[in-house]
């Protein structure tokens, strides 16, 4: 006996009710049916979906890029260069590590 059969059964015997099998089929659809669609009803769904929760990972990447501006050590190159006299120093900024922008 399944989950929803076992209840309709005891619910119908707890309250007095007498039904036929038909009936009692009948009802054991329809809850069934009702609990499937319970998310939807109320506006959530007990599984997320995978697009909706993709759209908002990406829309949260979408606002920490548009936040970042140009790096005031490097000034957007990512790198620091550096002259001496007799030789020169490239490294990637330390403040941005490279990226040449900065949140």
């Amino acid at each position: 006996m399944d989950y929803w059969e076992e209840c309709i059964r005891c619910a119908f015997e707890d309250a007095g009710i007498v039904a036929t099998e038909e009936q009692i089929q009948i009802v054991i659809g329809t809850v069934e049916v009702s609990h499937e669609n319970y998310g939807t009803a109320f506006g959530y769904d007990c599984i997320p979906n995978p697009v909706v929760e993709e759209n908002k990972k990406l829309a949260k990447q979408l606002e920490i890029e548009r936040s970042k501006r140009v790096c005031p050590d490097c000034k957007g190159s990512g790198r620091i260069i550096e002259n001496y006299l007799n030789r020169s120093s490239d490294t990637q900024c330390s403040k941005c590590h490279g990226e040449g922008k900065i949140i």
